[in-house]
């Protein structure tokens, strides 16, 4: 991926957690951040692999509301 689209990604990231998040919240997501940097693509399912990023975020909004991820 070219570095003028990554840069993009990360300024959209970057303004989404900086908007009116608590401190306290910023302190938590910290934590868990670790837990991402440790993920390697080959380790995972294909099934997480192949699917979109619009697909991840709906699973993921979904799945918090039902109470199967707990994040």
């Amino acid at each position: 991926m070219k570095k003028k689209k990554i840069d993009e990604i990360l300024e959209h990231i970057n303004q989404k957690f900086e908007d009116d998040v608590p401190g306290i919240v910023k302190i938590l997501v910290r934590k868990k951040i670790g837990k991402f940097q440790s993920f390697e693509a080959t380790s995972l399912p294909d099934s997480l692999r192949t699917c979109t990023v619009e697909e991840l975020i709906e699973i993921v909004k979904q799945e918090i509301e039902s109470g199967k991820l707990k994040i």
